[in-house]
């Protein structure tokens, strides 16, 4: 009984694990190829760049986020590029810029 039970929570357990597994798609590009492509949209010298797998409608993008400064710009003013990439194609899907 006692043995049943343990097989029982290592099941469980491994299916627990199994379940919060995020699974990695081979046809997909990667976090460092969509900042590559995307990296041609921009115009200035990025401070920061940040890359988040998501969705676009019913897409599957890279939403990569550029932010800094055009050159001669003033300090307090900064430009932020919001370039969505197809995960499979690798194509540019929207541009937003602020």
């Amino acid at each position: 009984m006692r043995r049943n039970f343990a097989i029982l929570v290592l099941a469980a357990v491994t299916i627990l694990i199994a379940a919060c597994i995020h699974p990695v798609h081979v046809d997909e590009i990667g976090r460092e190829r969509a900042i590559e492509i995307a990296r041609g949209q921009v115009s200035f010298p990025p401070d920061s760049i940040q890359a988040v797998r998501t969705t676009s409608g019913a897409r599957a993008v890279w939403r990569v986020t550029f932010r800094g400064r055009l050159p001669g710009q003033p300090p307090l003013l900064f430009e932020t590029i919001l370039v969505e990439i197809d995960r499979h194609s690798g194509e540019v899907v929207s541009i937003a810029r602020s």
